[in-house]
């Protein structure tokens, strides 16, 4: 019988992220998305849920080097429950998604202040390069096993 285990979340990045290395030298970038719940009603009061995202390899490069705190992210991969014992002994769990890709939900906004700063040579209207295209993470298969950590 297959196994389905996809997680699809909107949110904004609570602050930015950070990098660690592993001991094989592969990245693990990790963040914290707020993702809002629907309201039931109209007088409902908003409820947001604070995921914990982490994001490996390349797609860890690319967050590290894009993603800042407030952005509006699509976060797209499956559901881990980490299982780990406290210095009490009690034993925890503690959910996470695995990214499998990430994509931008806003458009940068360039500033005239910016195109002079960064000696952008090009107009205000010409489209910015999608970093999911540079770094050509849309069509990213992973060669490892699915199934162990990669570190």
């Amino acid at each position: 019988m297959p196994y389905y285990n996809k997680v699809i979340l909107v949110g904004r990045l609570t602050r930015d992220p950070e990098t660690r290395m592993t001991t094989t030298g592969s990245a693990v970038t990790s963040f914290v998305l707020a993702v809002d719940r629907p309201t039931r009603s109209s007088d409902s009061q908003r409820v947001t849920d604070f995921i914990r995202i982490v994001a490996f390899n390349k797609l860890a490069d690319f967050a590290r080097l894009y993603l800042k705190k407030g952005q509006l992210v699509l976060i797209e991969g499956e559901l881990r429950i980490n299982k780990w014992q406290s210095r009490d002994g009690t034993n925890m769990t503690t959910p996470e998604i695995w990214a499998r890709d990430i994509r931008f939900m806003e458009k940068k906004s360039v500033t005239p202040e910016e195109v002079v700063e960064e000696g952008i040579e090009r107009t205000i209207e010409e489209p910015i390069v999608n970093p999911d295209e540079m770094f050509g993470l849309e069509d990213q298969t992973d060669s490892e096993d699915d199934d162990k950590p990669p570190f």
